[in-house]
């Protein structure tokens, strides 16, 4: 079974902080990762995966960053977005 796991990236440190998240799909696993963000204060991004598939990446609106995903939606979310 691949895991759902992120990447918790904080600024000036150069050790990252990996965490498996409790999900079965991508949109289960982008709301554990909210829950995950909510507890990294100052946190600069946050690389969400599936195995070794990149499924989103997030940055702090709390550091000027824009809250929307740094990467496009999948072709799939496009589709049912539409």
């Amino acid at each position: 079974m691949i895991s759902y796991y992120c990447i918790i990236n904080m600024p000036g440190v150069p050790a990252r902080e990996i965490q498996v998240l409790p999900a079965s799909d991508d949109q289960s696993a982008r709301k554990a990762l909210d829950g995950v963000m909510s507890e990294w204060i100052g946190f600069s991004t946050a690389c969400l995966y599936h195995g070794e598939r990149l499924v989103e990446v997030r940055s702090n609106p709390d550091l000027g960053f824009p809250p929307e995903p740094l990467l496009p939606p999948a072709p799939a979310d496009r589709k049912a977005a539409a």
